[in-house]
């Protein structure tokens, strides 16, 4: 018994990029079956570069923002500072979510300038404890610079928000498309079967004075 040889079945992703590149003989395929296929193309190539683009955009803000951080920095000074009060629960809502409590305070800087103020902290203290607090060229309390790692999950939240918002984009573009030329598809296929009906029901040649469909 003769072996006959099997031919490889062809991928789909393969079918699509040959349809789509004009390479596929198929006498059957379409115009719009090929215009499908380009434009899944077009959106791969898209979701591939919106990555990239998400990447940089990330990396771009990581870095400017460290930049930002680092000169910040060098204007802010890390102190000891003495509680006065033990710490109690802060009633300010717009603090953040770090700092629950709150206790008076007293520091010294510029050297030999004491002063006094409230402390935000994030863990219960009594008074006469020693805390770390940051402040300014002038002696003001301010908020501890960010880290790295701060720093870091703030850029991939912005990378992710441009990602997903070109991935929006994409998915837009390529709906509205598909729907175009499923409405063109639809089109032509009514024509044809306008044509085509009456000849192939036999309604054409039992009306009088018709010999089939007409040409356009």
């Amino acid at each position: 018994m003769t072996n006959v040889p099997h031919s490889r079945p062809v991928r789909p992703w393969r079918r699509g990029l040959r349809r789509a590149l004009g390479a596929e003989r198929n006498e059957l395929a379409r115009p719009e079956d090929r215009a499908r296929s380009r434009a899944g193309l077009l959106a791969t190539i898209g979701t591939g570069l919106a990555l990239v683009l998400g990447v940089t955009v990330a990396w771009s803000h990581f870095d400017s923002a460290e930049h930002r951080a680092a000169a910040a920095s060098s204007r802010l000074h890390r102190l000891d500072a003495l509680l006065l009060t033990a710490t109690s629960t802060t009633a300010d809502r717009t603090t953040a979510v770090a700092a629950r409590y709150q206790a008076a305070a007293t520091w010294t800087y510029p050297a030999g300038q004491q002063r006094t103020g409230t402390v935000n902290l994030s863990h219960r203290a009594r008074a006469g404890s020693t805390v770390d607090v940051w402040a300014d060229d002038t002696g003001r309390l301010t908020a501890a610079p960010p880290s790295t790692a701060d720093l870091f999950s703030r850029a991939v939240i912005v990378g992710l928000l441009a990602i997903g918002l070109l991935f929006v984009l994409i998915a837009s573009g390529l709906v509205l498309r598909l729907r175009s030329l499923d409405h063109r598809a639809d089109t032509a296929w009514q024509r044809a079967w306008a044509e085509l009906e009456p000849v192939w029901t036999g309604r054409a040649a039992r009306q009088p004075g018709t010999d089939g469909p007409r040409s356009s």
